[in-house]
């Protein structure tokens, strides 16, 4: 097996300047892949990974025709996308259903659940065209379990589990693999400060590990579903 499996190897992240995002376009970009890296907020990327394999797209994912956009231009530059990872997401405000506004939650299922239909409508008939590709989603354990105070966060997370198994279905024999993780509580900006203080303490009492994970941890799974390693798995929800 090669030493770097995704040399040459075309990379759209969306939410790729930080957190779990950043964390895969590094990755990436040390197995010397091309990552064609999504975000609505360029902030520093460029300035912080000077490298040439690195190209940075502004793209609001809650919109398809910023989607469409976005997967157009990286086929005008690269002429094929092999991997495709949404990882975009926002949280919505606490609240039960009752109290929840209606913009909040609208915005919360475009941007978590919706974004990711409207990338892979646009891209899967690249990959259809060039023999293949892969897909991974970023879902949440809210989606299996859910959370308090998160009804739309949950319901996003949760459509977003089933939209990536109805792509399996529908693609595997057009070459396409689509999985989708699903990770506990990481050390992100979106997070903020969790598991820290008092009440930080007393949450991580009741994870397994005992601490948090870190969005290194989470990307290594993310190059392992889309390797030759993981090549007959497709459809599956991996639980980090």
């Amino acid at each position: 097996m090669s030493n770097q499996p995704f040399k040459d190897k075309v990379v759209f992240i969306t939410g790729g300047t930080s957190g779990l995002g950043l964390a895969t376009t590094k990755l990436f970009l040390s197995s010397s892949a091309h990552v064609f890296c999504v975000d609505i907020h360029p902030r520093s990327i460029l300035t912080t990974l000077p490298s040439p394999n690195l190209t940075f797209h502004n793209c609001d994912v809650s919109s398809p025709t910023s989607c469409e956009t976005a997967v157009s231009a990286c086929i005008d530059r690269f002429s094929r996308i092999d991997i495709l990872f949404s990882c975009a997401g926002i949280l919505a405000p606490v609240a039960t259903v009752v109290d929840l506004s209606i913009s909040d939650f609208q915005n919360t299922i475009n941007t978590n659940l919706c974004a990711a239909f409207y990338l892979c409508k646009a891209a899967i008939p690249h990959m259809k065209a060039q023999g293949g590709g892969s897909i991974v989603t970023v879902a949440s354990t809210s989606g299996l379990f859910g959370d308090y105070g998160f009804c739309a966060y949950n319901a996003s997370k949760a459509g977003l589990i089933n939209l990536t198994r109805s792509i399996a279905l529908d693609h595997a024999r057009d070459g396409i693999r689509a999985n989708v993780i699903c990770p506990g509580s990481m050390r992100t900006p979106m997070a903020g400060k969790i598991g820290e203080g008092e009440p930080g303490k007393e949450f991580l009492e009741r994870v397994p590990a005992g601490r948090v994970c870190d969005p290194e941890e989470v990307a290594k799974a993310v190059l392992f579903l889309v390797g030759e390693e993981s090549s007959y798995m497709t459809g599956t929800s991996e639980l980090i």
